[in-house]
């Protein structure tokens, strides 16, 4: 074993490059045990070559080389053990961010396959839904479909709502008479948020957890058999909930897009 060992050979001993021990040496990182001051040349001793190593440890935990610089200035365990535990937190708060992106992720994956799913009923058909949230405008059925997105996108671009965890689709609030006589008026258009949100939110409304009678139609089009919904509906009762959502199956034209309509019984 040698006393010193040059920058080379002390990179080619740890798998470092030169450049990164110069980096160590001018951020007061780790200075070379000796330097020549006739050569300049620096010098590295086998007692040092654990620090490098443990540099390169800490970097794989992915703390910066300035933390690693003040971890090792300071020398102490209880430093270390400190900075070791706001890098988990964080990591940990990464991992949460990304499951969530998953979930993000799974439900759009869903949201655009459910009107290709050839096992779904097509006719009338129960299902259990929990609560949710959307916020909402009014819609006036004179004017265009355009108008109300307009002032929806207005609404979400505002405080309270702006940073609010949208889900993206969107929906309307129908009445029994209309669907009756194969109207589509809706007194209501609304985006779903992912949760009810955690300040205060005066258009947020929440849609109660319950068992809805659903069908499928494309209702912009106004397809859909009134004749079989009146005698569907002829004995049944309903709470005055009906809504009609959106899912797309395509990226530019959404006038044949199939809707669920929702009705709470």
């Amino acid at each position: 074993m040698k006393d010193y060992y040059t920058i080379g050979e002390t990179a080619k001993l740890l798998g470092v490059s030169a450049q990164a021990l110069r980096y160590y040496d001018r951020e007061n990182i780790l200075r070379p045990e000796y330097i020549n001051e006739q050569t300049g040349y620096r010098y590295y001793t086998y007692r040092q070559f654990h620090i490098i190593d443990r540099i390169k440890y800490f970097q794989s935990f992915g703390l910066s080389l300035e933390e690693i610089g003040e971890i090792i200035r300071q020398g102490t365990a209880e430093h270390l053990l400190t900075r070791l535990t706001a890098r988990k937190e964080v990591l940990l708060e990464q991992i949460n961010q990304t499951v969530e992106q998953i979930k993000d992720i799974d439900w759009y994956i869903n949201y655009f396959t459910f009107s290709g799913l050839s096992d779904e009923p097509t006719g009338f058909y129960r299902s259990h839904l929990p609560e949710r949230y959307v916020v909402e405008v009014p819609c006036d059925p004179s004017e265009p479909l355009a108008d109300m997105e307009i002032r929806l996108a207005e609404k979400k671009g505002r405080e309270p709502y702006s940073n609010l965890p949208y889900r993206r689709q969107y929906g309307y609030r129908l009445h029994m008479e209309d669907l009756m006589r194969q109207e589509f008026r809706p007194d209501r258009y609304f985006i779903f948020t992912k949760s009810r949100p955690d300040h205060v939110c005066p258009d947020i409304q929440v849609i109660p957890e319950g068992d809805f009678i659903c069908f499928r139609t494309p209702i912009l089009q106004k397809r859909w058999d009134a004749e079989a919904f009146k005698e569907y509906f002829a004995d049944l009762p309903h709470r005055g909930l009906i809504l009609a959502l959106e899912y797309e199956n395509n990226l530019t034209d959404w006038s044949e897009a199939m809707y669920e309509v929702q009705i709470l019984v």
